[in-house]
């Protein structure tokens, strides 16, 4: 229903820059609207100016997952206040030992400034890991709030101008 309502929004000159901010927020949370497909009918929109709407696109986003991680750092601390029995121990499968592993140094990297900073802006330019995932992980970790705003804003910047920069050349 929302995606229906966000389709039928015609975008001008006068609109897609509230409306990029808008949707970039929705899209932070909502995984069906796509925002690199938004980043297309931005830069067909506006194809002289079309870096404003993608500005504003990238920066709903990054606003939407620093409120993503916020919320999981107010939950960790909720979760680290409340007592809670340890669980027995089970017998892990290979392929759980790797997994354990790699999730563990990712966390381990979280704690640090400079290699959070890292991941992060991999996650937000890359998509890999998932920045959904980093956003809320990151949150519950060390890694300083302003670190992951820039570092999310940046990729995210990068990503959605390396998506519009040729279509934008293509359509002038």
């Amino acid at each position: 229903m929302l995606a229906v309502m966000w389709a039928s929004v015609d975008l001008s000159a006068a609109n897609v820059v509230p409306v990029a901010l808008a949707y970039g927020m929705g899209s932070a949370f909502i995984p069906i609207l796509n925002a690199e497909v938004f980043v297309a009918a931005a830069v067909a929109a506006m194809p002289h100016a079309w870096w404003w709407p993608v500005l504003a696109l990238a920066i709903g986003q990054t606003a939407g997952k620093c409120v993503m991680f916020l919320g999981a750092r107010r939950g960790a601390d909720w979760l680290n206040r409340r007592h809670r029995d340890p669980k027995p121990e089970r017998v892990l499968r290979p392929w759980q030992v790797r997994m354990a592993v790699w999730s563990r140094m990712l966390l381990e990297l979280l704690d640090r400034p400079w290699q959070g900073f890292a991941v992060v802006l991999l996650a937000a330019s890359v998509g890999i890991p998932p920045l959904a995932i980093v956003a809320v992980v990151a949150g519950t970790r060390r890694i300083a709030f302003p670190v992951f705003a820039l570092a999310c804003a940046l990729g995210r910047v990068a990503r959605f101008l390396a998506m519009a920069w040729p279509i934008a050349a293509a359509l002038n």
